[in-house]
């Protein structure tokens, strides 16, 4: 699928969301005050025992926001699409995808864009920005370049696991635990992984790599040790992104070919 017709999907999903002008306000609404409770609670945690392993209240806010902020970009393109894949290989609509003139992939991830995740970059991106104007970074133009490639490899390893789960779809059909127990796991990331048990953190570092969405950059922006693993893992950290994707396109594509249509 071009770009141009990519994107031109993605317009026409943004049109039809801006039909309900006033479902959609109090749908932002709502989410930013549902996710204004979460960083409320973290801050009266904060505010509690001062620090987590080490961690301050700007420091962790830096780490809950990049995962929040990576997520709300990732899950934009794939969320809806992937949990509702599980309807359309049980029913058998997955047929119409597959006879049009365009990657089936790419087809997905555009026909639905979710712009009501606008909510989750607003919060995330202000308490984002406020937490770098806290914080004592030692800014260069390798740093800069290397946050926003971050945020880049950050969206593409969330965008990445959803869309694996979603090709489970095409096998299992009923893929519902895999994206509860993926939201399970994220939760992890909202904190340093240090404070976890190993098990844990080999879970998010080496089966599913979430620690490298926000955990590993921000201790190299940030100049901590990782407790892990050495500080390579902060400076691979954008590579994980693409290579997920790629990853997770090549399982999407190899899982088309288990799909059989419903039956009927």
């Amino acid at each position: 699928m071009l770009l141009r017709v990519f994107f031109k999907f993605v317009q026409f999903r943004m049109k039809e969301r801006m039909e309900y002008r006033g479902a959609f306000m109090l749908g932002i609404i709502a989410q930013i005050l549902g996710y204004g409770s979460n960083y409320l609670v973290v801050w009266l945690l904060l505010h509690k025992f001062q620090t987590i392993d080490g961690w301050t209240w700007p420091e962790i806010a830096l780490l809950y926001s990049i995962g929040l902020f990576t997520y709300s970009l990732g899950a934009s393109f794939t969320f809806i699409q992937m949990t509702e894949l599980e309807s359309m290989v049980r029913q058998g609509t997955f047929d119409a995808i597959l006879i049009k003139p365009t990657n089936p992939y790419m087809y997905v991830i555009a026909m639905k864009f979710n712009v009501g995740y606008i909510a989750h970059i607003l919060i995330s991106g202000s308490i984002l920005l406020w937490s770098l104007f806290q914080l004592s970074i030692d800014w260069s133009i390798i740093k800069a370049l290397y946050f926003i490639l971050i945020l880049i490899s950050g969206s593409m390893i969330q965008a990445a696991i959803l869309s694996i789960i979603g090709a489970w779809s095409f096998i299992v059909v009923r893929t519902g635990f895999l994206f509860s127990l993926f939201f399970r796991l994220k939760d992890f990331i909202s904190y340093p992984i240090s404070v976890y048990g190993t098990f844990v953190q080999i879970i998010i570092v080496f089966l599913v790599p979430l620690a490298f969405v926000n955990y590993f950059p921000s201790t190299l922006l940030l100049s901590k040790t990782t407790g892990i693993t050495s500080n390579w893992a902060a400076w691979i950290s954008p590579l994980i992104g693409p290579l997920s994707l790629w990853l997770a396109y090549k399982i999407f594509m190899k899982g088309i070919n288990k799909y059989q249509g419903a039956g009927g």
